[in-house]
Formats: C-alpha cells, sequence, structure tokens
C-alpha cells in the first residue's frame, strides 16, 4: 500500500511539472509571436531582402545592404518598437563598385553579360532572360537597383533587333557597337536603348532594306533579269536554271542572307517552273510568285509539279497557257471520189489518220495538230459521222468547224442520200449540222440571204441563182470565208445580183451588220452602220449607185468601250473606241515606220472632203478609224509627234485655199481625237496650195486636194 502511495505521488509531481514546462512553452511562444507581429520592416525601400528572426526577445536581423547609412536606417527603424526587446545586428555592407560597369554581348551564340548587378533579385532577373548560364554578374552597391534594372531590361530589348552587338554600361556612360541587317532594326534598336545615358552609338547596316526580289522577261530564246539576291544565292541561277542566256542580269547580291529560307525556295521552285515557258514573264518574292507566259502541254505538267514545292504559306497567281498560233481550229476534208485530201488546224487529242481508214487514198496538206483542245467539243464524234457521210459522195466536201459540221457535194441516188443522212444522225449535239446535196433541181426560184457581221464573218442561206455560188460571193466581197448552207439552183440569172455585189463589196467596211436578201426576184438590204457612219449618209451613197430597196439604221451600243475582236474581212485585231472600232497594232514605232504605215493607208483608202468643204463625206469614217489606231499606237509608244497636213488647190484664190487647207487639217485632227487620240502631240497644218511635202504631186500641172502625215521625233 505504502508503495503504491509512493509510486503516485511521483507521478503526480512529473505530471505537475510538464504542465508547468507545455504552459511555460505556450506563454513564451505567444511573446515571440507578438514580437514578430510587431517588429517588421514594412515602409523601408531596400534592394536587398532583410532576414529578422525572434528567439525569446531577442530580434537578430541578416543579409545585405548597401551601406552603412542604410544599416544605421534599418536598426532605427526597428529599436522604437519596444524596450522589452534586443535587436542583434547581423547585416554585411555590400562592396561599392567604381566605376560601375555591365557589358552585354550578342554573337552567334546568344547573349551574355558580365559585370556588377545591384541585387540578387536583379541578377535572377537578368539570368532568366538570358539563361543562368549567360549570366556572369558580381553583386555590388553603386547604382539604384530599379535604374540598373529598367536599363538592363531596355538594353537587351535593343540588342534583340540586332545581328551582333557589344553593349557596355559605364556609370552614365552607354557604348554600343553594332551590326544590323537592315535599317528597320537599326531604328528599332537605338529607339529601344536605356534612357539618360550619355550614349555613343555606332551601328553598321548591312542591307537596305528592300526584300529580296526576281523580275525576269523572257522572250525569244533570250532572258532579262532584275531582283536582289541574299548572300549564297548566286545571280547565275537564272539562266542556268531557266536554261535561256541572259540577254541582261541585274541582279544585287546582299550581304544579309534569307533568313527563314522562304525566299530561296520560292525562287527554286520558280526557276524551275520558268524552264518550261516558251515565252513570258516571272515576279518572284517571298510572298508571292507570279508566271505568266506560254508552254507546251508537257511543259504545263512539268511547270505545275515545280511550282507545288514553292513555300506553303507564298501565294501563287500563273495565267501559263498551252502555246497556240491563235488561228481557229477547222477541218477541211474533200473527197474526188478516190482521194481525200486534208487541211486545216484540229485539236489536241483528234487521231485523224485512225478516222480516215475507209478512204483507199488519204493526203494532207497544212494540216496541224494543235497542243490544245477545243473545250469538251467531241470532234471525234463529229469526224466519224461527218467522214462517213463524205465516204458515201460521188465527190465532196466536209468542213467542220468548233460547233458545226458542213457536208456538201454530189449525191449519186436518194438512197445514197439517205444513207449520209443516216451517218450525220450520229454526230455529237453540240455541233450545228449543215449539208448541201446536189441533186436535181426541185423548181422552185432562187431565194437566198446573205447575213453579214463585222466580228463573226457572213453566212450564205436558200437558193442561189444559176451561175452565182458561195466561192464567187466570196472573191466578190473580198472575204476569207463565207459559211454556206445555200443550195446552187439550176434556174435564174444572177448579173444583176453580181453587180449590186460588188457595189456592196466597196462599202463593206461601213457596216456593222447587214442582212442581202433576194427573194421573188427581189433584191433588197437592210442593215446596221458601223459605228461613226451616218447612217443616212450611207444609205444616200448606196441608192445613187443600185436600185434596191435599202433600210440602213445607225449603230447602236453593241460593245463596250476596250472591248477587242477580230474584224472579219480584214483579219486585223479592232478595239472599241467611242465613235469607231480603230486596229490595234504591234510594232516599235520610228518616225520612218509610222510614215510608211499612214501614207499606205492614205493610198488605200478613200478620205476625202465634200468639194470645197471641211467636212469629211461619208465614205471616210473606215479611213479615219485605220489612221487613229495606227496614229494612237505610234504616238503612245515613242517620243514622236505628228503633223496632219492638208494641201487644198479647188478654191479660187490662194487666200481662199489656205483657209480651207487650215479648216480641213483642224477637222481632221478633230475627227482623230474624237476616236481615241489625245491633242498634245498631233498638230493640224494647212498648206493651202503651195507644193506638198513629199514632192509627189510636183509633175502635175494641176495638183489634186491631198492630205498626208509628217512625222518627227519631239525636240
Amino acid at each position: 500500500m505504502a508503495f503504491r502511495t509512493k509510486i503516485g505521488l511521483i507521478a503526480f509531481c512529473v505530471g505537475l511539472s510538464a504542465l508547468g514546462w507545455l504552459a511555460y512553452s505556450s506563454w513564451l511562444n505567444r511573446i515571440e509571436a507578438r514580437i514578430a507581429q510587431r517588429v517588421t520592416l514594412d515602409g523601408l525601400e531596400l534592394d536587398h531582402p532583410l532576414q529578422i528572426s525572434v528567439n525569446g526577445r531577442v530580434v537578430t536581423v541578416s543579409g545585405w545592404v548597401n551601406s552603412e547609412a542604410e544599416r544605421a536606417r534599418v536598426l532605427r527603424h526597428l529599436h522604437p518598437h519596444g524596450p522589452d526587446i534586443t535587436v542583434a545586428d547581423r547585416m554585411s555592407v555590400l562592396a561599392e563598385a567604381r566605376p560601375y560597369v555591365t557589358q552585354i554581348i550578342r554573337d552567334a551564340q546568344g547573349l551574355r553579360v558580365s559585370g556588377y548587378a545591384p541585387s540578387q533579385a536583379a541578377l535572377a532577373a537578368v539570368a532568366a532572360q538570358v539563361g543562368a548560364g549567360a549570366a556572369d554578374l558580381q553583386l555590388a552597391s553603386g547604382i539604384s537597383q530599379a535604374r540598373w534594372r529598367e536599363a538592363m531590361e531596355s538594353a537587351i530589348k535593343s540588342l534583340s533587333h540586332l545581328q551582333s552587338a557589344r553593349l557596355r554600361l559605364e556609370d552614365s556612360q552607354l557604348h554600343l557597337t553594332a551590326t544590323a541587317r537592315l535599317p528597320d532594326d537599326a531604328q528599332a534598336a537605338r529607339a529601344a536603348l536605356p534612357a539618360g545615358y550619355d550614349s555613343q552609338v555606332e551601328i553598321e547596316v548591312l542591307d537596305d532594306g528592300q526584300p529580296f526580289a526576281l523580275s525576269v522577261q523572257l522572250s525569244q530564246g533570250q532572258l532579262t533579269a532584275m531582283g536582289k539576291f541574299p548572300t549564297g544565292v548566286l545571280p547565275q541561277i537564272v539562266p542556268e536554271d531557266i536554261g535561256r542566256p541572259a540577254r541582261a542580269l541585274h541582279v544585287e547580291q546582299a550581304r544579309i542572307d534569307d533568313a527563314d529560307g522562304r525566299f530561296t525556295q520560292a525562287l527554286r521552285a520558280a526557276l524551275r517552273a520558268m524552264a518550261q515557258v516558251q515565252s513570258g514573264r516571272l515576279e518572284v518574292s517571298k510572298e508571292r510568285i507570279e508566271i505568266t507566259g506560254l508552254v507546251n502541254r508537257a511543259g504545263l505538267l512539268r511547270a505545275e509539279r515545280a511550282l507545288r514545292k514553292r513555300p506553303a504559306n507564298t501565294e501563287l497567281m500563273r495565267r501559263l497557257e498551252i502555246y497556240d498560233d491563235g488561228q481557229p481550229f477547222y477541218l477541211l476534208a474533200e473527197f474526188d471520189g478516190a482521194e481525200v485530201q486534208f487541211r486545216g488546224k484540229i485539236p489536241y487529242g483528234v487521231k485523224l489518220s485512225a478516222l480516215a481508214t475507209r478512204f483507199e487514198a488519204q493526203r494532207s496538206e497544212n494540216l496541224v495538230q494543235a497542243e490544245i483542245t477545243d473545250g469538251a467539243r467531241d470532234w471525234t464524234g463529229a469526224l466519224v459521222a461527218g467522214l462517213a457521210g463524205l465516204r458515201e459522195m460521188q465527190h465532196g466536201r466536209l468542213m467542220v468547224a468548233p460547233g458545226s459540221l458542213h457536208l456538201s457535194g454530189t449525191v449519186t441516188t436518194p438512197e445514197i442520200q439517205a444513207k449520209i443522212e443516216a451517218h450525220l444522225a450520229q454526230k455529237p449535239v453540240e455541233f450545228l449540222l449543215t449539208r448541201r446535196f446536189d441533186l436535181v433541181d426541185d423548181g422552185t426560184p432562187p431565194d437566198f440571204t446573205l447575213a453579214y457581221d463585222a466580228q463573226s464573218g457572213a453566212r450564205l442561206s436558200g437558193k442561189l441563182p444559176k451561175g452565182l455560188d458561195a466561192a464567187q460571193i466570196t472573191q466578190i466581197l473580198q472575204l476569207p470565208y463565207i459559211e454556206d448552207t445555200a443550195q446552187v439552183g439550176l434556174i435564174g440569172r444572177a448579173d444583176f445580183t453580181r453587180q449590186v455585189l460588188r457595189v456592196l463589196a466597196d462599202w463593206l467596211r461601213h457596216f456593222e451588220q447587214f442582212e442581202f436578201q433576194y427573194s421573188a426576184g427581189q433584191l433588197a438590204l437592210k442593215g446596221v452602220a458601223a459605228p461613226g457612219v451616218a447612217a443616212e449618209g450611207l444609205t444616200a451613197a448606196l441608192s445613187s449607185r443600185f436600185v434596191i430597196a435599202t433600210e440602213i439604221s445607225e449603230a447602236g451600243p453593241s460593245a463596250d468601250i476596250g472591248a477587242e475582236r477580230i474584224h472579219a474581212r480584214s483579219g486585223l485585231l479592232e478595239r472599241r473606241v467611242p465613235e469607231a472600232w480603230v486596229p490595234v497594232y504591234s510594232f516599235e514605232p520610228t518616225a520612218a515606220r509610222c510614215s510608211a504605215a499612214t501614207s499606205t493607208i492614205l493610198e488605200q483608202e478613200h478620205l476625202s472632203f465634200g468639194e470645197g468643204l471641211a467636212r469629211f463625206d461619208v465614205s471616210a469614217a473606215p479611213a479615219l478609224a485605220h489612221l487613229a489606231g495606227l496614229i494612237g499606237h505610234c504616238l503612245r509608244n515613242s517620243a514622236l509627234r505628228v503633223d496632219a497636213v492638208d494641201h487644198s488647190f479647188s478654191m479660187q484664190s490662194e487666200a481662199e485655199n489656205d483657209q480651207l487647207s487650215r479648216a480641213r487639217a483642224r477637222s481632221l485632227v478633230a475627227a482623230l481625237t474624237a476616236l481615241g487620240l489625245t491633242k498634245e502631240r498631233i498638230r493640224p497644218k494647212g498648206f493651202g496650195d503651195r507644193r506638198p511635202h513629199d514632192t509627189q504631186q510636183l509633175s502635175f500641172a494641176q495638183p489634186a486636194d491631198r492630205i498626208e502625215f509628217i512625222w518627227d521625233e519631239q525636240p
């Protein structure tokens, strides 16, 4: 019992001591916590973080300060926090650097920083930007942390624009020696430099800033090139890759490389494509490839493959056309009963020899196989039907053109004609079928229509009188071709019709359209005057030459200004101007060439004024349009000028001739300017009855009124 009492008493004492210790520890912790809460560095602006620890009533402060003054300021801040604490000073003063130097180097390896940093935080910020291994910095006082960090941030940003650089900050001095790729880079680097420093800056700019580019013109087997290439890409690759000699090679070699390789990749792809072009133009930049020109079919495929290797974000604009001579497609097959003869131009893919196997003998004359197709038209199907019909004829003629099939000739029997019709019924639907078979005349009177359009040509349909056929009409009207569906009859007379057609041929260029009709033994003409031709005057002129029913109207707005067409009779390319269709020329103008050309027009065309008048007669419109096209070409494409000269001899006196001549010259210039010419380099001059400039009329006792054009260079 006594033992258990002793054990209990000992346990009670131990427990009481433990409780006492726990109570003391809790009290001490509360005291330290209140001191730590009370003793802070709030309100102090310090470059270096200081550590404060509390042990009982002892407050220990440790870390770096920039000076003794800063140490004293910290201690003054801590002492007033209560008499119950003791401050233990464990702070160290950071050594001051004089001069305060920080250096940044940028080269192929990147950025490297060396020298001094004002604080660990500032050092860590720079190391985060350039990499820990590239920051060789020592802590030292001597500059404000804010100023140093701001300067370093600006300096690193400035150097990011430069290819290589060495920047040194020494106290208030800044020294920069650098190399920039482009002027914009140098400007951006200067703008980003730290403010508040006495700066000495030397930046070498390697390039003028113009983008890499290439422009190539290829014609007549030679190229002309100009542009700018990056270092490492030699200008000689242009003729080498295209495979053509250089007429002129003006390509600047830059001192900078193609940073992202886009231009070089685009250039290589474009040159490989241009190697397939017969003639054309090439423009290359890293943003865009523009290629135009003529290629053959195989070359087009190779060019497309080459262009697919351009950079993905490089825009492509291509206008590559398969080379063609521009002549229309047609096939003319003429069969004499034994041999078939072919000539013309057939689309790509048509195997004519395989289609003509039923003919025992065949011959080709001036037959061209084009490199281009005729769209979706089935020429093979059309030829199968047409040649099968031609083979059944005694002799005949097959004409196949885009969208049309015409078969004509002599057929022996109605049964054979039916077989031919059965063959022709198999033609593709997109081909319009016309045919004319010579059988015994059906006895009906002649009744035909000749329709003419200045762009599309002439069409002949109906039944012609005896002695007149499409070939005669084609020759009389001086047309290259007439679309003929007419039947040649065995009755009727054609003499008067031929006379009317010969008159009409003289005035054909004055018409935009007409319909010439023979019906019930009567002729009638209904038409539309060409632009610039007075319908009333044209009607009067024709009525004085023949007596048939004539109705002519003024030309309407049939085409937009600037539209182009091929004139059906002349074959010339024409462009629409407000008052006419004028020819388009392409020769290199010189004074001699332009003078010869205008003289030729004046010799071949009818250009005259009314007797004693300064007004052109109705026949002058085509000549004026022809002259406007030629003179406009010469003036637009050269530095030439021209005098429009009139010579008038028909008046009674020299003064009257001078007055009339000047008025006619002004009328001539006014007529030409109304057709699109500007007045700046064409001058009207009236010579009256003085001798002509070219002296062609000197042998005549009484020279005739005339016009001439005198060309020379502008002074």
